[in-house]
């Protein structure tokens, strides 16, 4: 009797190169906005789209402060700080004895705040994980000064700089830039390769460890007795210096941006920053200009809420942030504006809201606890 076995064939199968784009995919929309270098995509809820590859921040801070301030020409300090709740509720004003005013502040350790003070202080203190400020400590170094800039890279440090001196003729040091370890350590002063004086700059981190800081009134030397606002200064028109994770900072580059001073801005989205108001030439703005997670600095945007100088930002909720009061162009005008205006962590600015805490300008913010 005859057996049958069952055969099994191997049919080739012809190989077709596809050279479509990933748009071809039905749930894929790379047209509507063509990704750039960098992006990866994302989900929408309708397609896969381009967006910004999130990095983790080290700066992940739930509370924010608002600390000092001035309330008009006359340099009068404020003497109160208004804390931040994570979910940015605004508390009640917190007396404090001394001054703050003029100085930056940048949060280190991960939920810690290092504050510098103004010229006449020649200072710094440290703020606690829950928000309580330590005594002033005396400091030599020539990069903490008056109009200062200061922010956290690394995820965990904090550099400070970008300045006139310590006295009161206002002249113009050297760009020195000085670091502080993530236990709050100061270190020395280094000399920037940069080839511009300026100060009131805009310092941010962004990409979740790296930093940049932007615009500020400068020349490319001076001494003497300037005007704060100079508009006719040189080097500080779309101006940028880079810092690295490990704290170095790069020569000036271009960037985008109408040069502006005494603005303010700050981390939000966990890798991105925003920078709004501030002083152009002769007027008083709410211009804003955003910073992608890769340091790409975007051009004018016309801003939300009232034009001011020397507003100050915080960040809170992790991912989230707030510009606090800010002061008119002449100051003779009245006090320190009494307003807010929160930002969402996709960089969304709120109109005005209106607070009765001590109205300032010149104060310094600062992310603090987890």
């Amino acid at each position: 009797m005859a057996t049958y076995k069952t055969i099994k064939y191997i049919v080739p199968v012809e190989v077709v190169e596809h050279t479509d784009s990933i748009n071809a995919l039905a749930d894929v929309d790379t047209s509507t906005a063509a990704p750039t270098e960098g992006q990866t995509i994302k989900w929408n809820g309708t397609n896969w789209v381009p967006g910004d590859v999130e990095e983790t921040s080290g700066l992940a801070t739930t509370l924010g402060v608002i600390l000092g301030g001035l309330y008009d020409i006359s340099m009068y300090d404020v003497g109160s700080h208004v804390y931040i709740t994570s979910t940015g509720g605004i508390g009640s004003d917190t007396a404090y004895s001394g001054s703050l005013a003029y100085g930056a502040a940048a949060t280190y350790g991960g939920d810690k705040g290092f504050i510098c003070t103004r010229y006449d202080i020649d200072g710094y203190h440290l703020l606690t994980n829950t928000g309580v400020l330590g005594a002033g400590v005396s400091s030599s170094s020539t990069a903490i000064g008056q109009n200062m800039t200061g922010l956290t890279y690394g995820g965990d440090k904090c550099i400070f700089g970008w300045h006139t001196d310590n006295t009161n003729a206002v002249s113009w040091h050297p760009q020195k830039t000085n670091t502080v370890t993530n236990t709050g350590v100061i270190g020395s002063d280094t000399t920037n390769p940069t080839d511009s004086f300026r100060s009131g700059c805009i310092g941010t981190s962004y990409g979740g460890d790296k930093g940049i800081v932007i615009y500020g009134a400068g020349f490319t030397s001076h001494s003497g007795s300037p005007a704060y606002n100079v508009s006719g200064s040189t080097n500080n028109d779309g101006r940028a210096n880079l810092i690295s994770n490990t704290g170095i900072v790069a020569s000036e580059t271009a960037c985008a941006g109408t040069k502006r001073s005494e603005g303010a801005g700050g981390e939000y989205g966990g890798d991105k920053a925003i920078t709004a108001y501030g002083f152009i030439s002769s007027t008083v703005t709410n211009q804003i200009n955003t910073i992608s997670n890769t340091g790409v600095v975007s051009s004018d945007t016309t801003g939300v809420g009232t034009a001011r100088i020397r507003p100050a930002y915080t960040r809170y909720g992790g991912d989230k942030g707030i510009f606090w009061d800010g002061g008119h162009y002449d100051y003779g005008t009245g006090t320190g504006y009494q307003l807010y205006n929160l930002v969402s962590n996709t960089g969304v600015i709120a109109t005005d809201t209106s607070v009765t805490n001590d109205g300032r300008f010149q104060s310094i913010g600062c992310g603090y606890g987890s």
